[in-house]
């Protein structure tokens, strides 16, 4: 998953510090909660914060194994990272993978070519790997 789009009411560290960030503000991100979430409902809706207490999880679910790409300066990320360790804590295999100096969506930003091309073998190794490999982790 990469940069997965989770929300809740209580704003998180990166998306103060983040508010203004160059490829996602925090004022889009609202926007798009608005649009998306049924009328009437917030950002802790089970849609948009999907282990809160309106959540049914994940534990009985199958879920296959998810590399998890988290940017460092994505205003999302304390969100991603939430989400990441949830599936963890609900038994799934998740394998994060960390770029602390790229913004959210920094892989269709041509200025970062060359971390797009280790952000795709990142993409390759993991899709390739024997599923035994994953599991073990």
């Amino acid at each position: 998953m990469v940069s997965p789009f989770f929300g809740g009411e209580e704003r998180t560290d990166s998306e103060i510090l983040y508010a203004d960030s160059p490829t996602l503000k925090l004022k889009e991100i609202d926007r798009l909660w608005q649009a998306f979430l049924p009328v009437g409902s917030n950002r802790d809706h089970r849609a948009a914060k999907l282990f809160g207490p309106k959540s049914t999880g994940l534990s009985g679910v199958e879920y296959p194994p998810t590399l998890l790409v988290v940017a460092g300066l994505d205003p999302l990320q304390d969100q991603e990272r939430r989400y990441g360790d949830e599936l963890v804590r609900c038994g799934k295999v998740v394998e994060v993978v960390e770029y602390p100096n790229m913004v959210h969506n920094f892989h269709i930003v041509m200025e970062f070519e060359e971390t797009q091309m280790l952000f795709f073998f990142e993409i390759r190794d993991f899709v390739h790997k024997p599923l035994s490999l994953v599991e073990n982790r």
